[in-house]
């Protein structure tokens, strides 16, 4: 297909013969107050507060009155984010996006901010730039003042850059969203997106059929496809974006490992955050959706989710995460190409 491009990052992932499960979680506080370091990898994980970041970005924060959405908000999940946006920065060697933008781009909308960390990156990293940042509910930083709005309301051909990341079960209208990302950007303007499966796989047959974490991840998607809030949108993203009006679409598969088994560093730092990120997530994510969603009884969730932690740290189980990376380019006007 001419205007689709599609590549895998990463082979087989090498095993590290010397494994040994390092334990990342004292070195990280679980306080609010407190920010990754971009620079740590697993083995230094520096903290800085809040207000040492430049401020300079805006949020509109998009609310709801019914929030069905099948991923907590709370200070647990709010740590998690700010994680799985370190893993990003690993896995893009300190970028923020794949999409290869200028460094003088005016205007960047974030959608889906969550704690803000990105859209401070973002602040940072291009400093003559206006960012916006728009979440289903505002629990980013104090010290970023907050602006409220009730609905998309930017201006066509207004912005740069628009970046979404882990949204995949938080948005019923994937096909609405692409389009209103097109008539936002500015001709010649970059879509840039992230998402994941929420599901493990393995290369080497470690991951035993009938397991824990199969079994988990396996519930976790029937209780979102239950909702209508599923977590399969890439295999229908491309579509979407080409739909809405794009010519092109670079599509890339990257895989981001659970555990500090890879030979590789850089996947080792990626495995050891993810470790972590997903210690925190499985029983914020798995007892609602299991027992209210699914109505599994709570004893059983929590042998489920109990089995799931302790199988994730078994490190004879070589398993990881398929993230997908895709950037777009809204096309030139006709007459901006004379």
């Amino acid at each position: 297909m001419a205007n689709k491009t599609h590549h895998v990052l990463a082979g087989l992932l090498e095993v590290d013969p010397t494994w040994v499960r390092v334990n990342i979680l004292p070195l990280y506080s679980l306080n609010p107050s407190k920010r990754i370091d971009t620079k740590m990898d697993a083995d230094t994980m520096l903290s800085r507060t809040g207000k040492e970041l430049g401020a300079g970005v805006w949020y509109p924060i998009r609310l709801t009155s019914s929030r069905k959405y099948p991923i907590p908000n709370d200070e647990a999940e709010q740590e998690r984010l700010d994680i799985a946006h370190h893993i990003y920065l690993i896995l893009l060697d300190g970028k923020l996006v794949r999409a290869p933008v200028s460094d003088g781009i005016q205007r960047i909308l974030d959608i889906g901010t969550g704690t803000g960390m990105w859209a401070i990156d973002a602040a940072e990293t291009y400093p003559s730039s206006q960012v916006i940042g728009t979440d289903l509910s505002p629990i980013q930083p104090s010290w970023v003042p907050p602006n409220v709005k009730s609905d998309w309301t930017f201006e066509r051909d207004s912005f740069d850059l628009i970046h979404i990341r882990h949204l995949n079960a938080g948005i019923k209208d994937w096909g609405k969203l692409m389009k209103q990302a097109f008539d936002a950007l500015k001709p010649g303007g970059w879509l840039d997106v992230a998402e994941y499966e929420c599901r493990l796989k393995s290369d080497d047959g470690t991951l035993p059929v009938g397991s824990n974490l199969l079994r988990y991840y396996d519930l976790v998607n029937e209780a979102a496809d239950k909702l209508g809030q599923g977590f399969v949108i890439s295999a229908f993203l491309d579509k979407f974006i080409l739909d809405a009006g794009f010519d092109k679409v670079n599509h890339e598969e990257a895989k981001v490992p659970l555990g500090t088994w890879p030979a590789d560093k850089k996947q080792k730092d990626m495995g050891a955050f993810m470790l972590l990120t997903t210690e925190h997530a499985f029983e914020a994510f798995g007892m609602a959706l299991f027992t209210r969603t699914l109505g599994v009884a709570t004893p059983e969730a929590k042998e489920l989710i109990a089995g799931a932690k302790m199988e994730s740290r078994n490190k004879k189980i070589h398993s990881y995460t398929i993230h997908h990376l895709y950037y777009t380019q809204k096309p030139l006007k006709k007459s901006d190409l004379k």
